[in-house]
């Protein structure tokens, strides 16, 4: 691959994954497009992005900043992330990751345009290149973009303003769900093979587009100047609708229990054989701010996202370390609780957990996450609805993500408690955000670090609390660009101008 951006990557989709031969594929120059099998480049392009956002190594440090996470007092901790001191080196494999796996969908976009019964194909390439740049310009700001995928023409790609790339993804995101509404009747529809989120139903494939859509809109809200632009965009594709409960979009190519070909956070802390990975369920512990939060309200969903430090048949009890504090002493490991994995009687792993099993579909954007999008949106009056039958809808399929009865959500929803019933809560939009943190613990970890910056919410987490930490308190806004791109691309990482964790917010960080 002659982009710069990807001169240091091994040609392969999964650069860096737990997966990284599963669904592979040789890449193909993007001049020689017509040669290119879309239905061979889509599952391994679908599984490369499925990969970096559920290996939890990516993007480890929203967990630990954010009260989930924790690190074991068996472990040195991380200087870097404790005292917020990043470096361009950190996190570089996502960036390199999404770029492999853009470039995959860009051949496929433009190998399908040269048939017009590939465009569904030619749809859900510009559907995830979307869900790729959003997460980038989330992180990075300003990155390639327009440039990102011309070789050999452009070998080193300009970074273009994360504001347009935005407004971009919103066209982009219409053009893919108008071409899926509009497809000629000879129109070659995609297998389950090709499609492991959807299996071909291009129905959801739109719901996708246009939740996504809502996602990067509402990230912009409190944008000054933006409601009207906002509002339009909405309701120019409001007929579509957006992903309700059981619509989620989940991958799984085929997740089997072989090594190199289980779910990439499963795989993170488990070995096929079922015993730890090295520095895995040893190395994370539950945070202190979930743990409380979960405790203090009686939440059900406490027992599957951590595992109880007690043993039958003492009563189970969990606890949770502050992030950059050592416990007391090495014994304290024992008090505290581990990331949520059940072993069942017959030796079979619950799949409502965090860690969950070697077979559990991988989550890109769940129905719940989806259901606190909307009702945030319904609340801020930028979409019609019900804000509070939305946010419930949200919290009870949480629930049945971690194993749970929808009853139980019932119950737990009508409970006296501010920071879960809808009608108690005097902010409402701060307990719809509250929750969706709560919800989106081991799922998405890159729209909660997201919420905060945008937000403030949840208000009560502690990040770090290493006295040697750098900055005013609280956690880094952004990350730094790859060492690869300064090394490779240096001219146009040095025409975006000075860049500070601490204060190059990305656009939508009004506060």
């Amino acid at each position: 691959m002659k982009n710069t951006i990807l001169i240091l990557l091994v040609a392969l989709v999964f650069l860096g994954s737990s997966c990284k031969d599963f669904l592979s594929v040789n890449e193909k120059n993007p001049n020689t497009a017509s040669k290119v099998e879309v239905s061979l480049l889509l599952p391994a392009a679908l599984n490369g992005v499925s990969n970096t956002m559920n290996n939890p190594r990516r993007f480890e440090f929203v967990y630990l900043w954010h009260g989930m996470w924790s690190i074991s007092a068996g472990y040195s901790q991380p200087q870097n992330l404790v005292q917020y001191k990043l470096l361009n080196s950190n996190y570089q494999g996502a960036f390199l990751e999404f770029y492999t796996v853009g470039n995959n969908l860009d051949i496929i976009e433009k190998s399908g345009k040269l048939d017009a019964n590939n465009v569904y194909y030619v749809a859900i390439a510009k559907i995830f290149k979307a869900y790729i740049f959003q997460n980038l310009v989330d992180c990075w700001g300003n990155v390639p973009y327009s440039e990102a995928f011309k070789t050999p023409s452009v070998l080193k790609p300009k970074y273009d303003d994360q504001k347009n790339i935005y407004k971009d993804l919103v066209i982009q995101l219409d053009s893919a769900i108008n071409l899926i509404g509009n497809a000629p009747s000879s129109v070659i529809p995609i297998s389950g093979s090709s499609d492991i989120i959807y299996a071909g139903d291009m129905s959801l494939w739109q719901k996708f587009a246009n939740t996504l859509k809502l996602r990067i809109l509402v990230h912009q809200a409190d944008v000054s100047g933006a409601t009207s632009y906002i509002s339009g965009a909405i309701a120019s594709t409001s007929s579509v609708g957006y992903i309700g409960s059981g619509e989620g979009a989940l991958a799984n190519p085929g997740f089997s229990v072989s090594e190199g070909k289980m779910n990439p956070f499963y795989e993170t802390f488990y070995s096929a054989a079922g015993t730890s990975q090295s520095d895995g369920i040893s190395y994370y512990f539950a945070g202190k701010d979930a743990v409380d939060f979960y405790k203090n309200v009686n939440d059900p969903r406490l027992s599957r996202f951590y595992n109880s430090y007690t043993s039958p048949p003492s009563a189970p009890a969990f606890d949770g370390n502050v992030f950059g504090k050592l416990p007391d002493d090495l014994v304290k490991s024992a008090s505290t609780s581990k990331l949520g994995y059940i072993k069942n009687s017959d030796g079979s792993e619950e799949e409502g957990t965090m860690i969950g099993n070697a077979k559990k579909s991988a989550p890109i954007l769940t129905d719940f996450e989806s259901l606190f999008i909307q009702a945030e949106a319904a609340q801020r009056n930028l979409i019609s609805g019900d804000a509070k039958a939305l946010y419930e809808k949200a919290v009870t399929r949480s629930f049945v993500h971690m194993g749970l009865a929808s009853g139980l959500a019932t119950n737990f929803l009508a409970s006296a408690y501010a920071t879960v019933n809808f009608d108690v809560a005097s902010n409402k939009l701060q307990l719809i955000l509250t929750q969706k943190w709560a919800a989106l613990n081991g799922v998405a970890p890159v729209e909660v670090w997201t919420d905060y910056r945008r937000t403030g919410y949840p208000n009560f987490l502690h990040f770090s609390v290493d006295p040697a930490k750098s900055g005013p308190g609280t956690p880094p806004v952004r990350l730094l660009y790859p060492q690869t791109e300064i090394t490779v691309n240096n001219a146009n990482v040095v025409a975006v101008g000075t860049i500070d964790a601490f204060t190059s917010k990305i656009f939508w960080q009004t506060r």
